[in-house]
């Protein structure tokens, strides 16, 4: 039972993220201040996002996740918060293979990074099975905030991890060009 009420939780959120903004929950916002290990996001009014763009990423033959990035205005911006970042995963990850795949494009992006990041994800990153869900939403104070399956599971308050850690996908110097093209709906 427990495995149908987070499914239609996810699907629930899902949805409505596409509700048209004048029947979603136009007047209220998330408030970070209250996110805590109980905050679902399925409980909490959520801004009403729109959709920029949406791509999978695939390693050879292999579906990896897919990705989806919103904001207010349905408008991307370079580093411009609030922002979500939606990855629905298609395969099992361990939680120090999302970390290291996470250090390596940071390096190979040259973006310096703190221990102190690192410690933090290893702390609050889940091991990943097909059909969870990892969410970054960046707040307007360039916190980010992380939930796993709709469940808050922790936040890094350095504003310069939310761009270090958009630039996996958004910058352009990421790894998939292509990829980024679609998620900043340069090519739907």
């Amino acid at each position: 039972m427990g495995s149908l009420r987070r499914k239609i939780t996810q699907l629930t959120f899902i949805c409505m993220l596409f509700i048209p903004s004048h029947y979603a929950y136009s007047e209220q916002v998330l408030i970070p201040k209250q996110f805590n290990t109980q905050t679902s996001i399925d409980m909490t009014p959520v801004p009403t996002f729109k959709l920029i763009g949406t791509g999978d990423m695939k390693w050879l033959w292999f579906d990896i996740y897919q990705a989806k990035v919103l904001t207010p205005t349905g408008i991307y911006k370079p580093n411009q918060w609030p922002l979500a970042l939606n990855l629905l995963y298609k395969r099992n990850i361990t939680s120090e293979l999302l970390i290291q795949s996470t250090m390596d494009e940071w390096k190979r992006q040259d973006i310096d990074y703190p221990v102190e990041w690192v410690s933090k994800l290893r702390d609050i990153w889940p091991d990943i099975a097909p059909q969870d869900q990892l969410i970054l939403y960046v707040d307007d104070a360039s916190i980010s905030h992380f939930f796993y399956n709709n469940i808050f599971i922790g936040s890094l308050r350095d504003p310069l991890f939310s761009k270090a850690f958009t630039a996996i996908w958004l910058s352009k110097n990421t790894l998939r060009p292509a990829l980024r093209n679609q998620l900043i709906g340069l090519n739907p």
